[in-house]
């Protein structure tokens, strides 16, 4: 829970707002003349995990330029905006990470106020805090009110506190499960599954975590039904995927919902996902044996190893690029809050050409809803397994699933290599920590680095999102070559190594995402990814095949999923 503080002409003021902004909690700031559903100011009042954050609506003509979620610019009556995209609502939230530097910006628009560099109403109050927040390059994330009635100084108040009187809590904490950004298939079809459940899941008070771990153990039961090579069974397989999946998103409308957000669940969550995943590809693949199916000759196994090296790459590229892309896309200098303007203008450039061409290719609706599906998010590789797996069989479900996910690669990587090329200068702010923290350099690349530093990828220039992306790359693609390709390959051994590398992969990528890093012995005792080539390398030299491969693969399991997630969880705690 967060503390309160109103601001207005007849609440409070902003010497009240600094003085509760001590670091401790949360401070919601809403302002005095706000008419809304209290239950609607829940991401700023009632989430424990919520970054500096502001509501806003959509509004050409408003207060607030939002890139990449993040305000760019805000205003006032004194100060201006161009471009503007979004109006704020009057509610914010200052988490205590920001609030030293939140204090310092509020301290310095009070002393503007009080030495007449300009002059607000009350009831701008809010407004001019945001500008004060984003002026003192204190990221404020901007989230869209859910669809609710809502005024600033209605003409009749009395009207309006009926208006949102008649909103029920019921339908604004159903608003508040849904999910933005999903895909096609699970907006359109999973999604009307998915609220009937979490309607009852919420009346049986079940937890966000309980509901992951129901999810995790249909998506294992439907890889092992996947397994047993029988049609009947493999179409029962497919249909418990789209029930794990309609599960899983079961446990984020309730944690939406009922405001239930830990680090744990967060963890949860994105882990089962890729192993359910992961599974399904196994099952498919031992299914198929069984059957002596291939796919244009090719033993299923290289498939399912193809699968986690692209899956793999592909998310560490759509995270990283995603946060490099906010830093230098929603940069926001310095500005005094004294000047009417923030030195910022209206975006120009190459950079400003590419983002209004995809804003306009985004307002028309089959075009925003076309570029979602075929990047193949998860609702969609789901529904085409199980598709596949039932008209085709287990093997075309594999092949076909990778040649649909190697084009939304192709398709992706043309788009943010041309928006790259846009950018100039150095990634600023914890970019470069971000990916560093990536890189998983083991003794060997870690000495080299020293000795050699001009071969250290350049983390602060453009193209530095790229270094963790090629890494994957190269280690698990080298890794299952080394294997399959050896003297006495083994596919199967080569997957399931694959799979225990590449959920360590997610594991740190999901931390540094967070502002956390392994620590070095983690890192270390895992051999890092040069390591890992090195070891496999002598191996197949040595041809010590299969006992010294099962001991890599057991102790890589073991250490990843076992230790590496342990440590993880206390840590965040």
């Amino acid at each position: 829970m967060s503390v309160a503080v109103r601001l207005g002409a007849e609440t409070g003021r902003l010497d009240q707002l600094i003085a509760a902004l001590d670091g401790q909690a949360s401070v919601a700031v809403l302002a005095g003349d706000l008419v809304v559903p209290d239950r609607a100011l829940a991401p700023v009042t009632d989430d424990p995990f919520a970054a500096t954050t502001a509501l806003v609506a959509p509004d050409p003509h408003g207060d607030l330029v939002i890139r990449h979620h993040r305000i760019v610019s805000a205003g006032t009556s004194f100060h201006a905006v161009e471009g503007a995209t979004h109006c704020s609502v009057g509610a914010l939230v200052i988490a205590p990470a920001d609030a030293p530097r939140a204090r310092e910006a509020i301290a310095d628009l009070q002393a503007a106020m009080d030495h007449g560099a300009f002059s607000l109403s009350a009831e701008e109050l809010v407004e001019a805090v945001l500008v004060a927040l984003v002026r003192g390059q204190v990221p404020v994330r901007g989230v869209n009110i859910v669809d609710v009635p809502w005024f600033r100084s209605p003409a009749d108040l009395q009207s309006a506190r009926a208006e949102v009187a008649a909103i029920s809590e019921q339908r604004i904490a159903g608003l508040l499960a849904n999910r933005v950004d999903d895909g096609f298939y699970s907006t359109f079809v999973v999604r009307k599954v998915s609220k009937p459940l979490t309607r009852f899941a919420l009346r049986l008070g079940m937890s966000p975590n309980a509901i992951t771990m129901l999810s995790f153990l249909i998506g294992i039961a439907a890889a092992a039904l996947f397994a047993t090579g029988q049609w009947a069974w493999i179409a029962a397989g497919a249909v418990l995927l789209q029930v794990s999946l309609i599960v899983d998103c079961v446990d984020g409308e309730v944690a939406r919902a009922t405001r239930r957000f830990t680090s744990l669940g967060a963890w949860l969550d994105a882990s089962t996902d890729r192993v359910k995943e992961f599974a399904a590809y196994a099952g498919l693949a031992i299914g198929a044996t069984r059957m002596d199916l291939t796919v244009f000759g090719l033993d299923v196994w290289w498939i399912a190893i193809a699968l986690i090296v692209l899956q793999t790459t592909r998310h560490v590229w759509d995270y990283d690029f995603a946060r490099i892309q906010r830093l230098r896309e929603a940069t926001v200098p310095a500005a005094n809050i004294r000047e009417r303007n923030d030195g910022r203008g209206v975006e120009r450039g190459g950079l400003s050409a590419a983002m209004d061409a995809s804003a306009r290719m985004n307002r028309r609706s089959a075009v925003r809803w076309f570029k979602k599906v075929i990047h193949m998010p998860i609702g969609e590789r789901w529904l085409l397994i199980s598709v596949l797996a039932i008209l085709a069989g287990p093997a075309w479900a594999l092949g076909g699933l990778l040649i649909a996910a190697a084009f939304a690669l192709s398709y992706v990587a043309v788009g943010r290599i041309a928006r790259t090329l846009t950018w100039s200068g150095a990634t600023p702010a914890d970019g470069p920590w971000v990916l560093r923290t990536q890189l998983d350099a083991g003794p060997l690349a870690s000495l080299v680095a020293r000795v050699m530093p001009a071969v250290s990828p350049n983390l602060t220039g453009r193209f530095g999102w790229s270094a963790p992306v090629l890494l994957r790359a190269i280690e698990l693609a080298g890794i299952a070559l080394l294997l399959v390709l050896g003297s006495a390959p083994n596919t199967v051994i080569a997957f399931w190594m694959v799979f225990a590398i590449a959920y360590h992969h997610y594991d740190v990528m999901y931390r540094s995402l967070q502002g956390a890093a392994p620590p070095r012995w983690l890192t270390w005792l895992g051999f890092g990814w040069d390591g890992r080539l090195l070891v496999i390398v002598v191996v197949v030299l040595a041809a010590a095949w299969q006992p010294a491969l099962s001991v890599l693969v057991i102790w890589w399991v073991l250490w990843f999923a076992g230790v590496a997630s342990v440590q993880w969880l206390r840590s965040s705690r």
